[in-house]
């Protein structure tokens, strides 16, 4: 019985120490920051190599250059016919326009 005793109070010593102590809760609080900050790095990393290989690609990849331009820039070749489809919204707004 008194050794529970004593495991109790150094026990509930030391959680006070911990939680009560500036220094502790400081230094728990900078830790958590630390993870975060690692989590975020890890995150920049991963996509620093999808931007690496991305890169790579553009520049020793012809076709996959071309295929970029023309999606992201819309550019058609000369002789080259474009179709494009409307979305339902786009079909509804242009059929209001229409009416009026």
């Amino acid at each position: 019985m008194k050794k529970f005793k004593i495991r109790y109070v150094i026990l509930l010593g030391a959680l006070a120490f911990l939680f009560l102590n500036d220094g502790a809760r400081t230094l728990i609080r900078h830790s958590a920051e630390i993870r975060k900050l690692n989590s975020g790095i890890k995150k920049a990393e991963a996509q620093n190599e999808l931007y690496k290989s991305r890169l790579d690609r553009l520049e020793n990849v012809p076709e996959y250059m071309e295929h970029e331009i023309r999606a992201e820039l819309k550019v058609v070749a000369s002789g080259e016919i474009e179709y494009r489809f409307l979305s339902e919204e786009e079909e509804e707004a242009a059929k209001k326009a229409k009416e009026k």
